[in-house]
């Protein structure tokens, strides 16, 4: 099982764009900070090669790509509002 993580420092407004060369599952997730109390955002799309995701607030978000390939090739790129 390969598993990808990346942090992209994001803008609101702002669209990550993940492509995998097979169906995998894509997940967003905010960063806590250590002053804030709220729970962690997770955007998912599940069974995907292709996802494009719309950051809903400013802020570290981490990007991980779960699949059952151990050659996934990937990328993630974002497109600024």
């Amino acid at each position: 099982m390969a598993l990808v993580k990346a942090s992209l420092k994001l803008f609101g407004g702002d669209t990550v764009v993940v492509r995998c060369s097979e169906s995998c599952h894509i997940h967003l997730m905010s960063e806590k900070t250590q002053s804030s109390h709220a729970q962690t955002d997770i955007l998912s799309v599940q069974n995907r090669a292709n996802a494009y995701l719309a950051v809903p607030y400013s802020g570290i978000w981490n990007v991980l790509i779960d699949s059952h390939s151990q050659s996934l090739e990937h990328s993630i790129s974002y497109v600024a509002a």
